[in-house]
């Protein structure tokens, strides 16, 4: 572990203390540029950023850090996970950052192709404080590499944005903030290894975490901007993502409703999406490029769901 001292900054105790997470592999200018925009919030409370160097090898991300650290205006500190894995890097990521000293109050999540607006965090500490919710979560919106291609201009890729408030669960923790004591009940390890190379382990978390009775908000304005690679703006790669969404929801559902009747209803969601998309298809022909997408991407939901319940994974992250 590796600390520095941050340049002198006026801290409002009076503000909650927030803790941020950054886990990162092998994105040295993604993680130089998120930091970047991290030193630029307006967020007038204490701040520590944890990075969380998950390539054992080149070691890219902690260079940067090092690099940064002298003239950061937050303490920066950068932890190492060796073992290979998102849940590895969020879990080590989670325990560094809530069992800091001095205690925070918060710990904030984001990704490194990932880049906040000045006033994300203190979006995030507002609603979390003003409706007592113990994981607030916050839009993150797409910036392409390559915007010109016709799936980047088509909104498939476009987040959903709700209204500031309560909400039944969040889905995603790109762009999270959650309440310390809320989180020390889970360190054993929240992120479940079952998912490290599928992704879906933010989901499962946020699924356990709400059926402990914990309360969700969401903050529209907390804005997040996510690089999005010319790699990801392709047919094959949307269909493959469709199919992992649809494979980890099946996984969630198998767990947390069991039972013959929930299995059935499982089956019949899979090959609904699949038989829906499918049939639709000539007619969304006739509607173009996006239509035909959308149908692809449906059909590919249905079809993951079906692949997990034989236990076939798509491990996107391996």
């Amino acid at each position: 572990m590796r600390a520095a001292e941050p340049r002198i900054r006026m801290t409002d105790l009076s503000h909650p203390a927030v803790n941020l997470c950054i886990p990162t592999f092998r994105r040295p200018e993604g993680l130089r540029k998120l930091l970047t925009e991290v030193a630029r919030l307006d967020y007038p409370g204490r701040l520590g950023v944890f990075v969380v160097e998950n390539d054992a090898e080149g070691r890219e991300g902690a260079a940067v850090v090092a690099a940064m650290a002298t003239n950061f205006p937050f303490s920066l500190t950068c932890v190492h996970e060796a073992r290979r894995g998102q849940t590895f890097a969020y879990n080590t990521g989670f325990r560094a950052a809530s069992r800091a000293v001095p205690t925070p109050d918060y710990v904030a999540v984001l990704d490194d192709d990932e880049y906040p607006a000045s006033n994300w965090l203190i979006e995030l500490v507002a609603v979390a404080d003003r409706y007592r919710a113990d994981i607030v979560g916050g839009p993150v919106y797409p910036v392409f590499d390559d915007p010109g291609s016709w799936l980047a201009k088509s909104g498939l890729y476009q987040p959903e944005n709700y209204p500031t408030g309560p909400l039944e669960m969040i889905y995603g923790a790109g762009n999270m903030l959650i309440r310390r004591s809320a989180l020390d009940f889970y360190l054993e390890e929240p992120f479940s290894h079952a998912y490290a190379f599928t992704g879906g382990s933010d989901y499962e978390f946020f699924t356990r975490c709400r059926r402990d009775g914990r309360s969700f908000a969401w903050a529209k304005d907390a804005r997040v901007s996510e690089t999005v690679p010319r790699s990801r703006t392709t047919l094959a790669w949307l269909v493959k993502r469709g199919f992992r969404k649809g494979a980890c929801n099946t996984r969630i559902d198998r767990v947390y409703a069991a039972g013959l009747p929930n299995a059935a209803r499982r089956w019949a969601k899979g090959l609904g999406l699949v038989v829906h998309g499918v049939t639709l298809m000539p007619a969304a022909a006739l509607r173009g490029r996006r239509a035909m997408a959308e149908r692809l991407f449906e059909a590919a939901r249905g079809a993951g769901r079906i692949a997990a319940e034989f236990n076939f994974h798509y491990e996107e992250y391996r």
